[in-house]
């Protein structure tokens, strides 16, 4: 992708996460990185690890707080690392 985009003449876009690869920006395609401050005041909670003996405890973990939320009105958005896993949950 970094010859494709440099094809360009103009290049711009926005994400969450870019302030972290900035030098990459800069380096690879002497683009500057602004971070633009959050509107509202973060709501993330930031919790401790959680650590399983199996992966079955793992993923009905994962499902009693996908329940939760879903009691609560409160969409959710599940990332896995494959299709056999979206499956299993």
């Amino acid at each position: 992708f970094q010859n494709y985009f440099r094809l360009y003449e103009k290049l711009a876009g926005m994400t969450g996460t870019a302030d972290t690869e900035a030098y990459e920006f800069q380096q690879i395609y002497g683009l500057e990185v602004v971070a633009v401050p959050t509107h509202k005041q973060m709501a993330r909670e930031d919790r401790a690890d959680l650590v399983f003996l199996t992966a079955r405890e793992k993923f009905d973990a994962v499902c009693e707080d996908i329940e939760d939320c879903h009691k609560r009105g409160q969409p959710v958005l599940v990332g896995t690392t494959s299709i056999e896993v979206s499956e299993y949950i």
